[in-house]
């Protein structure tokens, strides 16, 4: 299977907040699927630089309306997390998982998704969207 991982951020999100965003969701990619990490390499002059992602992780923009229905449409993938407005809002982590447990998750509002899975999967779901601007 070829694993394919896509960021999505809303368009509206100002460029602070969506390179934020980005870097969460890749730290989260990186704890679940750490085999998309390479090893450590090093310089010619000794220094070894930590591994970076070894697969691409296209970072893509769409409306915010649209995130909703594109995180439900990947319900069935094996990585589908979402930055949700909660997690913006809250203080900290605990008020963060008090926000998240409070309601379901239809009544969320996802402000970034990540998905993964094999790629005609996740083409079919996000293929139409362009590369963040």
């Amino acid at each position: 299977m070829s694993f394919k991982p896509v960021i999505i951020l809303s368009q509206e999100l100002p460029l602070g907040v969506k390179a934020n965003f980005a870097a969460v969701l890749g730290m989260s990619l990186g704890h679940l699927r750490p085999d998309l990490i390479g090893a450590e390499t090093p310089t010619c002059d000794g220094v070894c630089l930590p591994g970076i992602t070894n697969t691409a992780l296209p970072v893509l923009g769409a409306p915010a309306d649209d995130l909703p229905a594109l995180f439900f449409a990947a319900e069935d993938l094996p990585v589908r997390l979402a930055y949700m407005r909660d997690a913006f809002e809250a203080k900290d982590y605990d008020d963060y998982t008090a926000r998240i447990a409070s309601r379901p998750i239809s009544d969320h509002a996802p402000q970034a998704i990540l998905l993964g899975g094999p790629r005609k999967k996740v083409d079919r779901i996000c293929g139409r969207l362009p590369l963040l601007r």
